[in-house]
């Protein structure tokens, strides 16, 4: 484990190349429709907030891609833990543009009451993307951050639609007996960035 020192001269150089800009601007793009419905007067934002929660949460698989491995390499800071600081860096950038896209929500119609719903399906989306993302890195993969902001969002809407047949097996995107099954899809998550994300050199 590297000291306080070392990871503190890691963290920003790290942080830096957690392709930030790429993050924010997916959660910007997740955030219009709530931004146009509530600026033409709209007050049904509900699917809005779900696309913004979404996009927040696929958009953490930006962080996958190490940017900065050639220069960081030299630092005795383990590729996990680079890869956690990048994570953790986006979930801010993202949280603070999210942030942004609610409060407009709430200056115009309010916030929906269901708000609540949206952290289990945002944080699954979440966890699916890194998860591809991670795997798809670990194959060597070029374009693995994209790859996991892709399916992290095409999944959850896959549950969604197939809740639509089978409603009584897959959650959908509103309150009821299922909303909790969310959880399960993040645990799966979970662990698929815990096998993919170690370091390579520990097989």
């Amino acid at each position: 484990m590297p000291s306080v020192s070392v990871l503190a001269r890691a963290a920003w150089p790290t942080a830096k190349a957690a392709h930030l800009g790429s993050t924010a601007a997916t959660v910007a793009l997740a955030a219009l429709p709530a931004v146009v419905t509530v600026g033409r007067g709209g007050t049904e934002v509900g699917t809005a907030v779900v696309a913004l929660v979404l996009g927040a949460g696929a958009s953490l698989a930006w962080a996958v891609d190490d940017a900065g491995r050639d220069s960081l390499i030299a630092m005795p800071v383990s590729a996990p833990v680079r890869a956690a600081v990048r994570v953790l860096a986006a979930a801010v950038v993202a949280a603070l543009v999210t942030g942004a896209g609610l409060g407009v929500v709430a200056a115009g119609p309010g916030l929906p009451s269901d708000l609540a719903d949206r952290v289990p399906e945002g944080t699954a989306a979440a966890a699916i993307a890194l998860a591809v993302a991670f795997a798809a890195a670990r194959r060597g993969e070029r374009t693995s951050g994209a790859t996991g902001v892709s399916v992290g969002l095409l999944v959850p809407v896959a549950v969604a639609a197939l809740a639509m047949r089978w409603p009584s097996s897959f959650p959908t995107f509103g309150s009821g007996p299922l909303h909790s099954r969310w959880w399960l899809l993040a645990a799966a998550g979970v662990v698929v960035v815990t096998r993919s994300g170690r370091d390579p050199a520990r097989r």
